[in-house]
C-alpha cells in the first residue's frame, strides 16, 4: 500500500512534471527558432547595410573602399566573414581569416546568375556557417557582383544552447520548489489533521469513551471526523442499549425466578392451608371452650390465651401467604379510588381503635379512578395502611390525587420512618423490621406483587408534614388504558 504522499507524487506531481517538461521543450524549440531567425535576420540586415557602399565602390572599381567597407562591418563582432565577388563569381575582396576557395566561388557564380538575395547554411573552410548573399547591381539594373556576409553556425548554436541550459536550470529549480511546496502543503492540509484523528482514535481505544474528535481541516477530512464522531455516538448508544437489554434480561430472569418461587410457594401454601386449617380450628375451639370453664387457674388461662393468639397469628400468616401468591386472572376494570380508600379505612378501624391511632382520610375526588383488579388493590392499600398503623405513634394519613395520567395513593405516618438503606429490602418476602413478633414480613411483599401486576410504581420517602414514613402507590388512571 502506497502512502498518500507517494500517491500525490506518482499520480499528480509526476504527470504534471512530465506535462510541464513537454511544454517547456516545445517552448524552447519555439524560442530557439525565434532566436535563430533573429540571428539570421541580423546577418541579413548587416548585408543590406553594407550593400550600398560596397556596390558603389565595386562600380567605381575602388578596391580599397570595398575592403574598408568590409573591415568596418567585420569590426561589429557578429560577422565571421564578408566577401565580394564580381559578376563571374571571382573573389574581389575579403574580410576575415577564412578565404573562399574555388568551390565557394562557383557557388557565388550560381547565386549571381539567380540575381536574388539568398540566405542558407553551408560549410566554409570546414566550418558550418550561415551565409547571406546580396546581389550588387548597377543603376541600369545589371548585376555587377555579389556580397556574401557569413556568420558561424556554431555561434548560433552556442547562443541557443545557453538559452536552453539556462531554461532547464530555471525549470528544474521551479519544479523543485513546487515539490517542496507540495510536501509542505501535504503536511499542513492532510497529515496533521489525519494525525489528530488518529490521536483521537487512540484516546478512545485507551478507554476515553466520551472523547470525540475535533472537527478541522479540509471538507473531506472534516467529514471523516464527523463520521468518526457519529460512529462513536452510535457505538455508545448501542452499548447503552446492550446494557439496558442486559439489565432487563437480569430483571426478567430474576422475575422468572421469583415467579417460579411464588408458584412453588403457592402450591406449598395451598397444601399448608388445607392441612393446617382443620387442626388449627380444633385447637382454637378447644382453647376457647377451656377458657369458658370457671375452675381453671390464672396461669392456665394465660397459657390458653397465648395459645389462641398464636393460632390467630398462624391463620393470619396462612392468609397472607395465599394473598401473596394469588393471581387475579379476570380482566381489569375501573376502580373508584374514593370507594377503595373508604373500604380500607373501614377494615382497619378495629386496629386503629385498639392502638389509639388516628386515621385521617383526606377528601378524594369522586371521579378519580384507576384501572386494575379491585380486590388485589384493596389488599395492597390495606397492607400499606396496616404497616403505617403499626409504625405510627399517633397519626396515619391517607390521600390520593392525580399526577398527569397517573393516580397516586399516598399513606403517611408520624413514626420513625424507613432508613434509606432499607428502601429496597423492606419489600422482600419475610423481611420484617418489627421485633414484637407481630409482623409476618409478607405485607409489603404483597404490595410489591400487586404493584407488579398493575405495572405500578412504589415510592418510599419521608413525610414532609408528619415526619415519618411515606409510601406512594402510583397507578395507571382509568383513562390511561
Amino acid at each position: 500500500m502506497h502512502s498518500l504522499k507517494a500517491q500525490l507524487i506518482l499520480q499528480i506531481f509526476l504527470p504534471l512534471t512530465l506535462l510541464a517538461s513537454l511544454l517547456v521543450w516545445i517552448s524552447f524549440n519555439t524560442v530557439e527558432n525565434l532566436v535563430e531567425h533573429r540571428l539570421e535576420k541580423e546577418i541579413e540586415l548587416v548585408a543590406r547595410a553594407m550593400r550600398v557602399p560596397v556596390q558603389q565602390a565595386l562600380i567605381d572599381r575602388d578596391l580599397d573602399r570595398i575592403e574598408e567597407s568590409l573591415n568596418a562591418v567585420f569590426d561589429i563582432g557578429r560577422v565571421y566573414g564578408a566577401y565580394v565577388f564580381d559578376a563571374n563569381g571571382r573573389r574581389v575582396a575579403t574580410a576575415g581569416e577564412v578565404r573562399p576557395g574555388w568551390q565557394e566561388q562557383a557557388e557565388a557564380a550560381e547565386v549571381v546568375a539567380l540575381g536574388e538575395e539568398l540566405g542558407r547554411y553551408a560549410e566554409l573552410a570546414g566550418e558550418e556557417v550561415y551565409s547571406y548573399f546580396v546581389p550588387l547591381t548597377a543603376p541600369t539594373g545589371r548585376i555587377e557582383g555579389l556580397l556574401q556576409v557569413v556568420r558561424q553556425e556554431s555561434e548560433i548554436a552556442q547562443r541557443l544552447g545557453e538559452i536552453r541550459d539556462r531554461g532547464w536550470w530555471v525549470f528544474g529549480a521551479v519544479m523543485l520548489l513546487m515539490f517542496v511546496i507540495l510536501l509542505i502543503g501535504h503536511r499542513l492540509a492532510v497529515v496533521r489533521h489525519v494525525e489528530r484523528l488518529l490521536a483521537s482514535m487512540g484516546r478512545v481505544e485507551a478507554g476515553e469513551q466520551a472523547h470525540r474528535a475535533r472537527i478541522s481541516g479540509p471538507n473531506e477530512l472534516a467529514a471523516l471526523g464527523r463520521g468518526l464522531n457519529r460512529m462513536l455516538d452510535a457505538i455508545e448508544s448501542m452499548r447503552d442499549q446492550l446494557d439496558q437489554k442486559h439489565r432487563e434480561h437480569i430483571q426478567m430472569t430474576e422475575r422468572l425466578r421469583e415467579q417460579e418461587s411464588l408458584a412453588a410457594l403457592g402450591r406449598f401454601s395451598s397444601g399448608v392451608a388445607h392441612e393446617l386449617g382443620a387442626p388449627l380450628s380444633v385447637i382454637d375451639g378447644d382453647a376457647r371452650r377451656l377458657l369458658q370453664r370457671e375452675d381453671i387457674d390464672e396461669d392456665s388461662r394465660r397459657r390458653l390465651e397465648r395459645m389462641r393468639r398464636q393460632v390467630l397469628r398462624t391463620r393470619q400468616l396462612i392468609r397472607q401467604l395465599m394473598e401473596f401468591v394469588r393471581s387475579d386472572q379476570r380482566e381489569r376494570s375501573a376502580v373508584s379510588v374514593d370507594r377503595l380508600l373508604r373500604q380500607v379505612a373501614g377494615s382497619t378501624a378495629p386496629q386503629t381503635e385498639a392502638r389509639g391511632i388516628g386515621l385521617e382520610l383526606m377528601s378524594v375526588d369522586a371521579d378519580l379512578q384507576v384501572s386494575g383488579f379491585e380486590v388485589r388493590l384493596e389488599h395492597a392499600v390495606l397492607n400499606l395502611v396496616r404497616n403505617a398503623i403499626q409504625a405510627a405513634e399517633t397519626t396515619v394519613r391517607v390521600s390520593a390525587f392525580s399526577e398527569g395520567t397517573r393516580v397516586v395513593i399516598r399513606i403517611e405516618d408520624d413514626g420513625p420512618g424507613v432508613p434509606n438503606e432499607q428502601y429496597e429490602r423492606i419489600f422482600e418476602p419475610f423481611h420484617s423490621s418489627r421485633d414484637d413478633g407481630e409482623g409476618t414480613g409478607l405485607g409489603l411483599a404483597i404490595v410489591r406483587t400487586v404493584a407488579d401486576e398493575h405495572e405500578a410504581e412504589i415510592r418510599v420517602s419521608r413525610s414532609e408534614e408528619l415526619r415519618g414514613g411515606c409510601f406512594e402507590l402510583v397507578l395507571k388512571g382509568a383513562d390511561d388504558e
